[in-house]
């Protein structure tokens, strides 16, 4: 066990009681009682400002978190159990209290709830979802840049000058007629653009 040795003044044979204002320190220039009272000032000042601050409260329902005491502004406040919420089915919730009016009246937002931590929403419960399956924007998706004559398509453009449709590099004009007909006397008349004509065609005849 320690110990603690005590020093005594004595003045004559007397024993000497100093008080706090006879102490001065000549380094501060101040008294032990100036320090004494500097340092309980100080030691409130640090009370008061913890005592401003707004520590996380605890309850266990909401009607416990309604019977709260000296809530002040901008408190948070964890209810375990805050199903008495109607927007909470089950389990805790945080909330904010917003203090007002003289006498004062603490309301309460919600600010968090525990089960929508971990919420998993399935497809079926979505709101104003596509009307399609979700296999069905699967494979929507899968085949978004998918073409079986993507080569043929590839090969398709436009006259930057013109804007006539081109075909593999090759101009086909404002407008391809196709004529069908036995001769291309008897076809549509496509002036001065490219006439294709399916012609009868008798390979015997023209041996």
């Amino acid at each position: 066990m320690s110990t603690i040795s005590l020093a005594k003044l004595y003045q004559g044979g007397v024993e000497v009681k100093l008080q706090a204002t006879d102490v001065y320190d000549k380094a501060t220039k101040q008294y032990l009682s100036d320090f004494i009272t500097a340092t309980g000032t100080n030691f409130t000042n640090l009370q008061n400002a913890l005592a401003s601050k707004a520590p996380v409260l605890k309850a266990a329902d909401i009607t416990a978190r309604d019977a709260l005491t000296d809530v002040i502004d901008s408190q948070l406040c964890w209810v375990i159990d805050a199903s008495a919420d109607s927007t909470v089915t089950s389990g805790a919730a945080l909330y904010l209290s917003t203090v007002s009016g003289n006498p004062a009246e603490v309301s309460w937002t919600k600010m968090a709830e525990v089960e929508s931590m971990d919420l998993v929403i399935g497809w079926a419960d979505i709101q104003n979802k596509p009307s399609s399956s979700v296999s069905a924007i699967d494979q929507a998706v899968t085949d978004s840049h998918t073409h079986a004559n993507s080569s043929v398509l590839a090969g398709i453009s436009a006259d930057n000058t013109s804007g006539n449709l081109v075909y593999n590099g090759v101009e086909l004009g404002a407008f391809t007629g196709v004529a069908v007909a036995s001769s291309l006397v008897g076809a549509t008349d496509y002036t001065t653009k490219l006439q294709i004509v399916l012609e009868d065609f008798d390979p015997e005849a023209s041996a």
